[in-house]
């Protein structure tokens, strides 16, 4: 299970991967789980997407999503640090 620290990461994470139409993602994240390598290279570029996707909404709308992606990129750090898929995070993580 994917390890979220403060209660609004998850529905932070799905806002964005409904904002983006990225079903593979919300499965991931419904789920709480990846299960293979595939999966893990797609959430971490999925983070990076939706990372630039809440800059753009943060302009529109005034808001500040700094603090939430913050958790947000330290749990998912964490989780795939402890499921075995810290290269592909890392791979993706070193291309941004």
């Amino acid at each position: 299970m994917i390890p979220y620290t403060h209660s609004d990461e998850k529905s932070a994470i799905l806002y964005y991967a409904n904002l983006l139409n990225d079903k593979l993602a919300i499965d991931i994240i419904r789920r709480d789980a990846i299960k293979n390598k595939d999966e893990a290279t797609h959430l971490a570029l999925f983070f990076w997407e939706m990372v630039r996707a809440s800059n753009e909404e943060d302009k529109k709308t005034n808001k500040n999503s700094e603090f939430i992606l913050e958790k947000i990129i330290n749990t998912l750090m964490a989780y795939y640090r402890t499921s075995g898929y810290e290269d592909q995070w890392e791979e993706v993580a070193d291309k941004q």
